[in-house]
């Protein structure tokens, strides 16, 4: 029977993972392949889940206690075992995970196995991870990068044959796809230029002008890095339950939590590293820090807003489903019958937020009095363009690189 190793936070945790659905395991039992191990998951087993895991052996190794250190690693080693036997490992690093010794760990026991790695629909595994660890999974010899699950899935069933043959046949399966395009791995963003370097731009506009949806756009094809308000925050609220259920009543977060993310992004790039930020910066305050830190760092501002009418914000709100498991957001009457991401198979979801009138209304409310005060703001200070976001999102996107390209000439 071939087996497969899954390592990496598309276990059935929802703490460690960033979905709750994990869509392989059935996929690989239909197919008759066997899981002999998940780290996330035998750790759980043993009493060190990777909530507890993790931050303690962070804390060893700050502490300088590398004998203790050695001795709990030694945990993960035992937990590894298995991919040393699999045929084929699934991986799907996540975005905190640990560098250093750990990597050299993990890739030492999966050196030589085939490994399918999941990066995440928008490079999040790329763009997020804090560790050395993506790095030796991308320039793995034997190692594939795949964006989605999904992705998975559907390599796996047109290479059936070659999967069933085991692991020197997926071996020679990925060496021959690798010789064929040494550049597999590459995410390479089309749309680049190289005056977008160290730009830091902010969309900003009513609920539902597409904020996300152009963020997103600037981050697949032409290399920003996305900070998205509302993904931040809903990754944050897992920690602080409170806050989640305030969000969930259509409330702002704290300004301290706003500032905080903001400035815990900016911080870490590198000059030449081009940001966009949806939706952050709502309230007066939140704006005065946003241009504060950005000019001890010597970046410019350049404010985007998406302006559209009314009666179409409430059409969005009331029709829109987002995608928990990629980020995507779709505004099609059909998905309220059949809410399933069509870019990754997860599960689509009607916002909390905007799953009541009275949240609905205290959205628009906050917009009323914050947020166009944040926007006066920014246009006293020269800084921001309006643009039409009654159009196709194709349209606008067009529109905010035209900006982007003509403020850098």
């Amino acid at each position: 029977m071939v087996t497969c190793y899954r390592s990496g936070p598309i276990e059935r945790d929802p703490a460690a993972a960033f979905h709750g659905k994990n869509q392989v395991d059935d996929v690989l039992r239909e197919l008759d392949i066997k899981i002999i191990g998940d780290t996330f998951e035998i750790l759980k087993s043993r009493g060190q889940p990777q909530a507890i895991y993790g931050p303690k052996m962070k804390k060893l190794r700050d502490q300088g206690k590398f004998y203790d250190y050695s001795k709990e690693e030694s945990l993960l080693v035992q937990s590894l075992k298995s991919a040393r036997e699999a045929d084929f490992v699934i991986s799907r690093p996540a975005p905190e995970a640990s560098g250093g010794t750990t990597s050299e760990t993990v890739m030492t026991c999966m050196r030589g196995v085939p490994k399918l790695v999941i990066i995440g629909p928008h490079g999040e595994g790329i763009l997020d991870n804090d560790s050395t660890f993506m790095i030796r999974m991308l320039t793995d010899y034997y190692s594939l990068v795949f964006n989605s699950e999904k992705n998975v899935i559907a390599f796996i069933r047109k290479h059936i044959k070659a999967f069933r043959k085991g692991r020197d046949s997926i071996r020679q399966l990925i060496i021959h796809i690798k010789t064929a395009n040494p550049y597999i791995n590459d995410r390479s963003k089309p749309l680049w230029d190289d005056n977008f370097e160290g730009k830091t731009i902010l969309l900003q506009g009513k609920p539902g002008c597409g904020k996300d949806t152009q963020g997103r756009f600037l981050q697949d094809l032409c290399g920003f890095k996305f900070f998205g308000s509302g993904y931040e925050l809903r990754r944050l609220s897992s920690k602080f339950p409170i806050l989640g259920k305030s969000l969930d009543k259509g409330n702002l977060a704290p300004e301290v939590i706003i500032n905080y993310l903001m400035t815990a992004s900016i911080i870490k790039l590198e000059k030449f590293e081009p940001i966009v930020f949806s939706g952050a910066a709502k309230k007066p305050g939140e704006a005065a820090a946003l241009i504060d830190l950005l000019s001890l760092l010597n970046r410019e501002l350049q404010v985007v807003v998406i302006d559209i009418d009314d009666d179409l914000v409430l059409q969005r709100i009331i029709t829109r489903r987002s995608c928990d498991a990629c980020e995507t957001s779709f505004l099609d009457e059909k998905f309220t019958d059949n809410p399933i991401c069509p870019q990754c198979d997860g599960l689509l979801y009607f916002r909390p937020e905007n799953a009541s009138e009275q949240a609905i209304n205290k959205i628009l409310s906050w917009y009323k009095t914050d947020v166009e005060k944040v926007i006066r703001y920014f246009e006293n200070l020269g800084l921001a363009i309006h643009i039409d976001g009654n159009r196709g999102k194709e349209e606008i996107f067009d529109d905010i690189v035209g900006i982007l390209k003509k403020e850098n000439n």
